[in-house]
Parts: structure tokens; sequence; C-alpha cells
């Protein structure tokens, strides 16, 4: 059985650990094609195939400092400083920093476990908290890094509310394609595909669809890491899905400005399969009665 997804919850440290290891190795030597995708659409963003992003940007004032945690290629750190905006970038590899601060000399950029010393008027995430192994840790670490009144963005993959099968997942017992399975005859893997693709994995989707919110599903056997090409979000370890994102920051009492719901004339090929969130952090802390 290749599906295997569970709640955060339900990990166990050793679990969440040993995944984790696994992606960082993954990323530190991610394959040439992995920011094709995103570079892409690095120049303009347009406000009909990337609405969030152009409302992200247009949050940005004169003076403020940003913070993007999984900054990749750092395409952001352009509009941010076109706004008159500050940019600070986190990631992996120091390749890519390296690159980035070659091609960015004004922005700051520093690989992933630096703590920054200050907090920042906006923190953003685009498309990495889909690659996170503890979600959850990940939400605290933008809630810490945020100013007090300042802005969080998250745009990542929507892959419960969708109506396809998150595209991490693979069927039978290694990532190949079913004509393939049939050309080698090999009957035990077809039936074990076809369970996996028919009833496990929308058995699975019935079963996140009508979980509270706040269960974080991560899946244990991202196909890139069973000898499977890249390809987008083949990647994705945490599956994503828009409510519990707004239910953490509802729990810390946090002002929902914007989601992909709420966000005017989006495409709903858009909103099938993006979402996207911007909240407010308090000016002061919460009063606990």
């Amino acid at each position: 059985m290749s599906l295997q997804v569970s709640r955060l919850s339900e990990l166990s440290p050793t679990q969440i650990a040993g995944l984790e290891k696994a992606m960082t190795a993954f990323y530190q030597n991610s394959p040439p094609e992995y920011y094709e995708m995103a570079n892409q659409a690095a120049q303009h963003y347009n406000p009909r195939e990337q609405p969030f992003h152009c409302d992200l940007i247009a949050r940005v004032r004169p003076g403020d400092s940003v913070l993007e945690l999984g900054c990749g290629t750092a395409h952001l750190c352009s509009h941010i400083e076109g706004q008159g905006g500050s940019y600070t970038g986190v990631d992996h590899s120091d390749a890519l920093l390296q690159d980035n601060r070659r091609r960015f000399p004004k922005a700051r950029f520093f690989t992933i476990g630096t703590e920054p010393a200050e907090t920042f008027d906006l923190v953003a995430s685009l498309y990495t908290i889909e690659h996170v192994v503890d979600p959850r840790r990940y939400l605290e670490m933008l809630w810490r890094f945020c100013r007090p009144g300042g802005l969080v963005a998250i745009i990542c993959p929507e892959f419960i509310d969708c109506p396809a099968l998150p595209p991490s997942f693979f069927y039978g017992r290694k990532p190949r394609r079913f004509r393939h399975i049939l050309r080698q005859l090999d009957v035990v893997d077809a039936w074990a595909y076809l369970w996996d693709l028919f009833v496990l994995g929308p058995r699975w989707q019935k079963r996140a669809l009508a979980a509270p919110p706040g269960a974080f599903w991560i899946n244990l056997l991202p196909r890139v890491l069973h000898g499977a090409s890249y390809t987008v979000d083949a990647d994705a370890v945490h599956l994503v899905q828009l409510r519990d994102l707004v239910w953490f920051f509802e729990q810390k009492h946090a002002a929902i400005i914007q989601t992909s719901l709420t966000l005017p004339d989006v495409a709903p090929e858009l909103l099938n399969f993006g979402a996207y969130v911007l909240a407010r952090k308090p000016a002061r802390p919460a009063q606990h009665v």
C-alpha cells in the first residue's frame, strides 16, 4: 500500500524527524527544474493568473519590512522592493542563497535555522507550507517573526477541498504509470494501483473533508522520495486545507483580512487548486478570561 496519510497529531517525533531529514536532503540537492515553473511568473504578477500574489503585494507600503520563509529564487523580492519595502529571504540551499544575493544586492538572505534579530511588518510564505513536515511548528515560526499588528500571508495549493487527489501520491508499490505496470504484466501491482487510486485515495479524501479543522494531514510517502522524477508538488508532504490555516490564525485571535474564498473575481480553476490567507496579528496580546 503506497498511501500513508496521517493527521500531524498522530505522528511520532521519530516519524516527523525522519521525514524532515529526507525532505531536507532533497531540497539541498533539488533537481535543476525544481524552480523553473516559479520563475516563469517572476517578472510580472498578473491579476488574472496570480490574484493572491497581487493582493499580497498591494498590502506593502514604503518602508515595510518583509520576510519570506522558503524564498526559493526570491522572485517576490523585486515586487517588494518595487513597492518601497525591504526584503529578507530564508531557505535551505547555500548555493541558491548566494545566487539570490548576487541578483538582489539590497536584500538579505539567511539559511533556515538562522533566527532574525527583528520582527517584520509582513511575513510571507509562498508555496512552501505544503513541503513542511510539521506545519504547526512552521506556522508558529511565521507568527513569531511577525511584529504585533503586522501581517502574515500564505499562498499555497489546496489539496483537500479540490476535485483531484494530491499529486504527491503514488499508487501501487512504486511510482510508475499504470500502462508500464501492464506492460510488465505485474498483475499484483496493477490491483494495488487500482485499489489505491479508486478506493483508498477517495476514502482518505472523504475522511479529510469530514474532519474538524486543525487536522494538518501529512503524506508520509511523497513520490519524489520513492524514485519518481520531479513534477509539480510531487514533493508535497503537508496536504494543505485552507480551513486548517484559518483555524490556526483564529486560535491566535488574529483578524482574517483576506482569503482565497473572499477575494473577488478569482477564477474558479484557481479556487479549486489554490489557497490564500492573510491574517493580522493583534497589536496587543489577547486577554484570556
